[in-house]
């Protein structure tokens, strides 16, 4: 069950582009009476592990099935027998066994085939074989297949960064990081009930730490913590809205940033929470109500284009990017993302940008942010939109980059204040 239910689930992520995070947590439901804990770890382990190391286990798996025509099903059984055999301590004949028991059911003749390269791969040491012939490739090369990225974009990141190998390498460090929501507890209250409930932590401000996940915890049950991520967090301190303030936050969905601004003004003022894609409108409505944010008032706008009916105090464009400083938590956007996708994205964020900055009041604040550490749609853009706007001064600049700075993704903030 477990292995159909992983091969699908590939097949759905690489051959239909869905979402990794989605694509697990639906199975997760579905098979919530008949996963064991030790399932659901070992589903959640394999389907990411294929994921973030797809274009490498491709490279593997190369000459053993060269010049050959595998259907998905196959090719992603491969891919996870390749995987749990190089990369987890799972005796190779239960992976070689339950694998070609999977295929069978679907394609007997296809089950001898995988059978058959399955025992090469061990036999010959084929993932050595392989890791020696990395060596050789150029750094280019040798880095995209390392660490499953594309060429293209292992360039563009080249062209900006020094030690880019450090930042595409991904974080050892594994830890779940969230926001203590302040409008419904305290920071030592939950500090209190993890010590009761003997869950090491470690807290930073509003930042909570641990290794154990708290998704089932009465704390995440009932909204007194959220799970964001550090650099996330970051943007709303940034921001650092005044009670009273009114607030607008141009690409809300799911609405995480625009939560934390409610709880840093204490409920005051009004927050317009807007998304241009009206089904994500409910993920905020429902994000507000368990969270017991009561000063939000939620929109259906594009920030590119769209003509707000007074000025603010606070603007936060938290725009659509390409997602470079994510990768390493949602790593299926490595194949999603190309050259001329990131030039359109970078056109997009110019448009929104150009907009919104219009409805900021003099006196007021702008704050950019984006989870990627591309500069082209960072620093750069911000420079060129200032050297347009002399009516905006940048007052702060925050620059994250991942596996440099523990515990964070790849972040970009600046607060722009309108003079």
């Amino acid at each position: 069950m477990i292995f159909k239910d992983v091969i699908n689930s590939l097949i759905k992520i690489f051959n239909d582009g869905a979402y990794l995070n989605i694509t697990i947590n639906n199975v997760l439901k579905q098979r919530e009476e008949m996963y064991t804990d030790h399932d659901k770890k070992m589903f959640v382990r394999v389907t990411s592990g294929v994921v973030e190391n797809k274009i490498l286990l491709d490279y593997i798996l190369r000459k053993l099935i060269s010049g050959q025509r595998v259907k998905p099903f196959a090719k992603n059984a491969l891919r996870v027998g390749a995987y749990m055999i190089s990369f987890m301590n799972t005796p190779n004949h239960y992976v070689v066994n339950e694998i070609v028991k999977t295929v069978k059911k679907e394609d007997y003749r296809a089950s001898t085939f995988i059978n058959a390269i399955l025992r090469k791969y061990i036999d010959n040491d084929i993932y050595n074989e392989a890791m020696n012939d990395i060596k050789k490739l150029n750094e280019v090369e040798r880095l995209s297949v390392l660490y499953s990225i594309d060429v293209s974009l292992v360039k563009l990141l080249k062209e900006q960064y020094d030690d880019i190998e450090s930042i595409l390498k991904p974080n050892t460090i594994h830890l779940n990081t969230y926001r203590i929501n302040t409008l419904k507890t305290t920071v030592e209250d939950v500090k209190k009930e993890l010590e009761l409930d003997e869950i090491s932590c470690s807290i930073e401000g509003v930042m909570l730490f641990t290794k154990e996940s708290l998704i089932n915890h009465s704390l995440f049950r009932n909204g007194k913590i959220v799970a964001q991520d550090a650099s996330s967090i970051k943007v709303s301190e940034v921001a650092k809205p005044k009670p009273g303030f009114n607030v607008l936050d141009v690409c809300s969905a799911p609405g995480s940033k625009s939560m934390h601004l409610a709880a840093i003004m204490n409920n005051t003022g009004t927050i317009t929470s807007c998304d241009i894609h009206e089904h994500k409108l409910k993920l905020i409505e429902e994000n507000a109500n368990k969270l017991g944010v009561t000063n939000l008032t939620i929109k259906l706008s594009d920030g590119s284009v769209s003509v707000y009916d007074k000025e603010y105090d606070l603007i936060l464009a938290d725009v659509p990017c390409s997602g470079l400083g994510v990768i390493n938590h949602k790593s299926d956007l490595k194949y999603n993302m190309t050259i001329d996708k990131i030039k359109e994205i970078n056109n997009l964020q110019k448009k929104i940008l150009n907009n919104v900055c219009n409805f900021v009041k003099k006196g007021g604040t702008l704050v950019y942010s984006t989870c990627t550490i591309n500069k082209d749609e960072n620093e750069y853009l911000i420079n060129d939109f200032l050297s347009e706007h002399s009516n905006f001064k940048k007052v702060e600049e925050h620059i994250i980059v991942q596996n440099k700075d523990v515990y964070q993704d790849g972040f970009y903030i600046c607060k722009l204040e309108r003079i």
